[in-house]
């Protein structure tokens, strides 16, 4: 069996217009797994990443890249800030480790301490990006690191405030816009 990986990744615009990138690999068996069996397991991980996030889908790179977006702000939440990171480790029989960053995370991700990531499996959020990211599909394509090793436990998640970016030359988007003034 010759299996291929392919990264692939996504980008999110949160409600001031910062963008956030995620970058994953996608592997499967070279000889049996068709294009479709890649882009099916893109989809699963993009939909559950877009559960965890306020912030909007603006880009896919890679095999995911197959639909049109419209290009709009993420929702001002709790967390509504890119640099606001929900990161999340995974790892695998290697002992190998990844750390995924998921940008402007909602808050129902989160334990009542509002900075761990609920692992109990009690949220649905959550289960389904472990899911997406744990189980091959019934094709056999998997979530991977860049080797093809697939990430087996999910190790936990925190919330990660990063340094606000600073932009003195781009527009930001206010949250409070006079009538006929912004977009």
């Amino acid at each position: 069996m010759a299996l291929r990986t392919i990264p692939f990744g996504m980008s999110f615009r949160d409600a001031k217009g910062f963008i956030g990138r995620v970058r994953f690999f996608v592997t499967g068996d070279a000889g049996v797994n068709t294009p479709d069996d890649f882009t099916a397991a893109a989809d699963t991980l993009e939909s559950a990443v877009q559960g965890l996030t306020n912030a909007a889908l603006q880009s896919e790179t890679g095999i995911a890249f197959n639909n049109l977006i419209t290009l709009t702000y993420g929702t001002n939440a709790q967390y509504p800030a890119e640099w606001m990171k929900a990161v999340m480790q995974f790892s695998n029989g290697s002992t190998q480790i990844g750390r995924f960053k998921i940008p402007a995370p909602k808050i129902a991700i989160f334990d009542t301490d509002g900075v761990t990531v609920l692992n109990d499996g009690t949220q649905a959020l959550v289960v389904a990006f472990v899911d997406a990211m744990k189980n091959a599909d019934a094709s056999g394509t998997y979530i991977s690191n860049a080797s093809g090793l697939p990430w087996t436990h999910f190790e936990g998640g925190l919330l990660r405030l990063g340094k606000q970016p600073r932009r003195f030359n781009e527009r930001i988007k206010s949250s409070h816009l006079v009538a006929g003034e912004g977009e």
